[in-house]
Order: structure tokens, then C-alpha cells, then sequence
């Protein structure tokens, strides 16, 4: 599947492409924890290409018991 990595997304269509809540959306942005975003006046947007990177970047566990001893 061919994606534009230059796309802006609204946290609404970020939400939607991560299969989430766009609250946890904004809660990771108010954290620090979630992917790189753009300002632009009043609005967020998220560059797809930076959003995917974020995902690759992330660690990555083979088990629950893995995870809690991170």
C-alpha cells in the first residue's frame, strides 16, 4: 500500500487511522508521548510520514511480563 508521507491529518483522521480515541490522541500530544505534530494557528495536524516513523521508532515487546519490567 502506497502512502503520501507529506498528508496532514487531523487528530480525528490520526485517531481513526490508529484505530484509537482521539482523546488518547491528545492526551499523548499533551505528554510528550505521542507523534511529532504541527502548528498552525489554532490548528494540529499530524504529517503522516513523521506519524509512521513514530511507529517504527517505538519499542517493541514480546510479552506483558516484558513490558512491566521496562
Amino acid at each position: 500500500m502506497a502512502y503520501d508521507d507529506d498528508r496532514l491529518l487531523t487528530s480525528d483522521q490520526l485517531a481513526e487511522f490508529r484505530q484509537c480515541s482521539r482523546s488518547k490522541v491528545e492526551k499523548e500530544r499533551l505528554a510528550g508521548e505521542g507523534p511529532p505534530f504541527i502548528k498552525d494557528g489554532f490548528s494540529v495536524r499530524y504529517r503522516l510520514g513523521d506519524y509512521r516513523q513514530w511507529v517504527a521508532n517505538q519499542r517493541r515487546f514480546t510479552s506483558t511480563s516484558e513490558l512491566e519490567a521496562a
